[in-house]
């Protein structure tokens, strides 16, 4: 009776909370219902969730939303509570996404611009899950209906099906008149054999999308039927079928995959999905059939896909069809070309890429030389010997590309060039650093940032701090101003800054955590798996409460595991738990169980590196008039500053594999010294 008491004043006073104005104390109010966890309580979440609560609804804050997906998970195995997380996952756009946002300067729970959209989803995406993870097969069912509809849900059922596939075997069912191409893209994604027979039978739909779906899903299970249905489909009038049985003999390695490639990129229906189905299929064929485009052809984007599709073949041919002179000297394609070329597989390309450097086109050639040295390690006396002397050019702009190529490839130090009266041959050798970071190299370019006075060469400079900054070359003060300046080297500030933060410098910490930028966020939180600051994993609970951006999760995820010190915090243990079973991305609730564990890196390290080699243009497609910076975010998550040369070309090596992007930052003035 005691316990039944305490219940209902429990529930009374989350019922007074949840009547409130003020969406904090409703907040509470959620979470207090949820501690209760009375059958009473869970039907009153569910009531919230649905919006036929007497306390009101919740669906104007997508906060609230999180909060109630969150709290009716872990009650799945009452039926009230499912029904609620249903509601959720289907629930329509919250009024808040529909009103300007109000931003207060450093609340982590202030939606910014967009964010209450972004919420909502991921309110869907944290309910799908929860319902996913009651293995009821009712549950699993509704999300398999919203998986199969077009509309609200259908990416958060489809994300928690893929990742709590179904155990019955009837489970698919047949697929009827109305399938859906997601549908059938979903059960090809589950990789279940048990919905081979679906597929099939889908390839007999009327609607030509579900059947080139449904062959690309019989291929992409391995099912070698799929290669006479291809086959057949071959010979359709649709285009979209012809594409699909392409792609599927290509996937099945079947014989007839050369043919059928041949045969797309002839046909100027299909030339652009045969050019990228040719990156997978090579043969002397092909490789003429590709050239010829890529010589000349009046659409510009299928010319790109053509030198990309060239530059993936082990044909000879191919590769010395990347080094026709005229393709080379076009403004528009010689990059396209020689990256193509520097990356080739081919057996002569490593010659052909050293020949470009003393050639015509000596400046792409020598960036050319340098990227295939980097990722493949074929290098060349002559060609060393070349950029040797570019080194020692009295052309600033040669000199600069010299440097780089020169430390790049690691025949000298990054100090070599620093002193340089040239601003260009400083920002160049900076770069070239990525290619073998090291603290010696870390502390050159740190050391030398307090003497820099170009505020460009500033930026990439900072690239120094990627190491944390642990002796505190740079000033705390220095370090705030660059983490609020917006600029290319703002993230690496904050996560140096976070790194050094107390209680004095918390209140400032706080504010990045909560900036606008999410890669300002997401650096910040990983400088605090490393701060001396006592209240490290409550800011980094609050902060990953409602936190949208993937990058940031995962940065805050690798805090916590970095945090040792720190595990007998509930805060800690509860964020970590909470990641480990919700949290919408797969990477990070591996990594947050992998640091319950006790792993303190748990996203390892990448075992290779990549090179990206990157083309500004203006309007008219020519390079810009002035020097520009910004910073490529790589798979990681780390923003490294960078800074395009005169031609309009930044090449960063030493990046992890995986998807990069590139953020432009804010035009600064540049410091202009005389060049020698």
């Amino acid at each position: 009776m005691p316990t039944n008491l305490r219940a209902r004043v429990g529930i009374d006073y989350a019922a007074r909370l949840l009547r409130s104005t003020d969406p904090d104390e409703r907040l509470r109010g959620i979470q207090r219902a949820a501690a209760v966890g009375t059958p009473e309580a869970v039907a009153l979440l569910a009531q919230l969730a649905e919006g036929s609560s007497t306390t009101g609804t919740m669906r104007g804050d997508p906060r609230a939303l999180v909060d109630l997906a969150r709290a009716l998970s872990r009650f799945t195995d009452h039926e009230r509570a499912r029904a609620g997380l249903l509601a959720i996952v289907t629930g329509g756009t919250t009024t808040a996404s529909r009103r300007p946002p109000q931003v207060r300067a450093g609340d982590l729970t202030a939606d910014v611009e967009g964010d209450p959209v972004v919420r909502t989803e991921l309110a869907r995406q944290i309910a799908a899950i929860g319902l996913a993870r009651s293995s009821a097969d009712r549950a699993l069912e509704q999300l398999y209906a919203v998986a199969r509809s077009v509309g609200v849900g259908q990416a958060a059922a489809t994300n928690a099906i893929l990742r709590s596939p179904p155990r019955d075997p009837g489970f698919f069912g047949s697929p009827g008149a109305n399938v859906s191409p997601a549908t059938v893209q979903l059960l090809a994604q589950l990789g279940d054999l048990r919905a081979i027979e679906f597929l099939h039978s889908a390839t007999r739909s009327s609607d030509v999308v579900t059947r080139a779906a449904a062959i690309q899903a019989l291929a992409e299970l391995g099912d070698q039927r799929a290669v006479s249905i291809a086959r057949a489909a071959l010979a359709e009038p649709d285009t979209r079928l012809r594409n699909a049985a392409a792609e599927s003999l290509v996937t099945l390695g079947a014989p007839e995959r050369f043919k059928a490639v041949t045969a797309l990129i002839e046909d100027e229906a299909t030339t652009a999905m045969g050019a990228r189905l040719a990156e997978r299929v090579h043969g002397p064929e092909i490789t003429k059939l590709l050239a010829a485009r890529a010589a000349v052809h009046p659409d510009r984007q299928i010319r790109a896909a053509c030198i990309r599709a060239l530059g993936r073949s082990s044909d000879p041919a191919a590769a010395t069809a990347l080094a026709a002179p005229a393709l080379l000297a076009d403004p528009s394609f010689g990059y396209e070309a020689a990256l193509a070329l520097a990356r080739s597989p081919a057996p002569n390309a490593a010659g052909l890429t050293a020949d470009l450097v003393g050639g015509k086109e000596r400046a792409l050639g020598v960036r050319a030389y340098v990227v295939r040295a980097l990722l493949r390690g074929d290098r060349s006396r002559d060609a060393d010997a070349f950029v040797f002397g570019l080194a020692r050019s009295k052309d600033g702009r040669e000199r600069a590309l010299g440097a780089f190529a020169r430390v790049a490839l690691g025949d000298a130090g990054v100090e070599t060039f620093l002193g340089d009266q040239d601003a260009r041959v400083r920002r160049a050798a900076a770069m070239g650093s990525a290619a073998r970071p090291s603290p010696e190299s870390d502390r050159a370019l740190l050391a030398h940032l307090a003497l820099e006075a170009d505020p460009l060469t500033q930026q990439v400079l900072a690239a120094g701090l990627r190491g944390g900054d642990a002796k505190g070359r740079v000033k705390t003060l220095s370090l705030v101003d660059r983490a609020q300046s917006g600029g290319a080297d703002a993230p690496l500030a904050a996560y140096a800054l976070a790194r050094r933060a107390d209680e004095s410098l918390e209140p400032k910490v706080t504010t990045l955590l909560g900036d606008r930028d999410p890669v300002v966020r997401a650096h910040t939180a990983r400088g605090i798996g490393a701060a001396p600051l006592e209240d490290a994993s409550s800011l980094l609970a609050s902060a990953y409460a409602y936190e949208t951006d993937v990058n940031v999760r995962r940065a805050i995820v690798s805090a916590f595991a970095a945090r040792t010190n720190d595990k007998s915090s509930p805060s800690r243990q509860r964020t970590l738990e909470m990641a480990a079973t919700l949290d919408p991305d797969g990477p990070t609730r591996l990594a947050a169980a992998r640091a319950l564990a006790g792993v303190t890196a748990p996203f390892g390290a990448a075992s290779s590196s990549d090179v990206a080699w990157l083309r500004l243009q203006n309007e008219n497609g020519g390079a810009p008039n002035s020097a520009f910076v910004g910073s490529i975010v790589d798979a990681n998550g780390v923003a490294v500053p960078i800074a395009f040369d005169d031609d309009g070309f930044a090449v960063l090596p030493g990046l992890p594999p995986g998807e990069a992007r590139l953020v432009l930052a804010p035009r600064l003035p540049s410091y202009e010294a005389k060049p020698r």
